[in-house]
């Protein structure tokens, strides 16, 4: 029996696509990350790090939830550090958090595998023939790190992603998740044997 070479070309296009696809929307889940650095930022001087007393996230002027799951996570990723919680720190943190909603539409190609009607051998075929019209929400999470001193913004970072009702549903995982996601891209790395938190 004997083997189209075309059908088995087109065959492997076909699970090329497929994997890009995955890898597209698995990239799409993850949130979007963006820093900032102050000019010849040297984090070596700094030591202990604490939280400016109001947080943007307690503008109703109390201790919000996401306040709490904010401070634990960033608690957290500065002492993977080899920073020491202080009440007289060398850096002071804040964060912001904010949403919109977005309306998104895509259009989706009807293509499929078949035989070709105007040449012989298996081929790609179909039109753009669908749209999809939702509204998503867009959340967002900027932590800054403040020289306690100077009373400067030394760095910042800022993740940005679709909130889901699962992250609705539980938001201490969300806000941990989108934390380590900035501090992956802090300038000081978790020192060895700290680093994994479980």
């Amino acid at each position: 029996m004997t083997t189209d070479p075309n059908r088995k070309w087109t065959l492997g296009r076909a699970l090329a696509l497929a994997t890009c696809l995955a890898i597209l929307t698995a990239c799409a889940s993850r949130p979007v990350v963006r820093t900032q650095s102050a000019p010849a930022l040297d984090l070596q001087k700094f030591q202990s790090f604490g939280f400016v007393e109001h947080p943007d996230t307690d503008k109703a002027g109390y201790t919000t939830l996401t306040t709490r799951y904010l401070k634990d996570a960033v608690t957290r990723e500065m002492l993977a550090r080899g920073y020491t919680a202080s009440t007289e720190p060398d850096l002071l943190v804040n964060f912001s958090t904010g949403s919109r909603d977005k309306i998104e539409g895509n259009a989706w190609p009807d293509v499929g595998l078949g035989w070709g009607h105007w040449s012989r051998g298996w081929g790609w075929g179909g039109s753009w023939g669908g749209r999809d019209i939702r509204t998503v929400t867009e959340g967002s999470l900027t932590i800054d790190v403040v020289d306690s001193q100077r009373k400067e913004l030394i760095w910042s970072g800022t993740a940005k992603g679709r909130v889901t009702s699962r992250d609705e549903m539980n938001p201490q995982s969300a806000i941990d998740k989108a934390v380590s996601a900035i501090f992956t891209q802090y300038p000081r790395q978790p020192l060895v044997g700290k680093a994994d938190n479980g």
